[in-house]
């Protein structure tokens, strides 16, 4: 059997769209647009919702409101921001956030049965994407960008050891 982490390397590369369904347990679903991770969910991990109400920075009445406007159109977290709930990089933070719990929680049970649905959607919607290409061919595309106007080229140095 493939592993999960190999299996969302491959839908990586291929740049596929869908939603990947982890059985087993604690179980869940890995969602990917072009090969990046978009979204993720599992019954062991508190959801985008329940996060922003946790956090206080939405009430349960504002969370309801958004989801039922956008939930049909798959465009709840484009609602949360049209309607000046959240900045879009805050929410695209808690978005991350989300994924990162999550595919954690995932790795943990790596051979558990997958099945990838192409062109399944989330209902958040895209906020934020989670690029799966790590390895050196990204490294050097990003080394090879330009650096943003005003920027300056850092280069890290060698810390002596600290004590203790």
């Amino acid at each position: 059997m493939i592993s999960l982490s190999h299996r969302l390397a491959a839908l990586a590369e291929a740049g596929r769209t869908g939603a990947l369904h982890i059985g087993g347990t604690p179980g869940g679903t890995v969602y990917l647009v072009a090969g990046r991770i978009t979204h993720a969910e599992s019954p062991a991990c508190p959801g985008i919702g329940e996060r922003l109400i946790a956090s206080g920075r939405l009430s349960a009445v504002q969370w309801r409101a958004a989801y039922d406007a956008g939930h049909r159109a798959r465009q709840v977290g484009r609602v949360l921001l049209r309607d000046g709930h959240l900045g879009h990089h805050e929410l695209a933070c808690r978005v991350v956030a989300t994924i990162t719990a999550v595919t954690h929680v995932l790795l943990q049970a790596d051979d558990a049965p997958m099945l990838f649905v192409a062109g399944e959607r989330h209902w958040f919607g895209t906020i934020a994407e989670v690029d799966l290409d790590l390895g050196p061919q990204a490294a050097r595309r990003l080394l090879a960008r330009p650096l943003p106007r005003g920027a300056r080229s850092v280069r890290c140095r060698r810390r002596s050891p600290v004590p203790g």
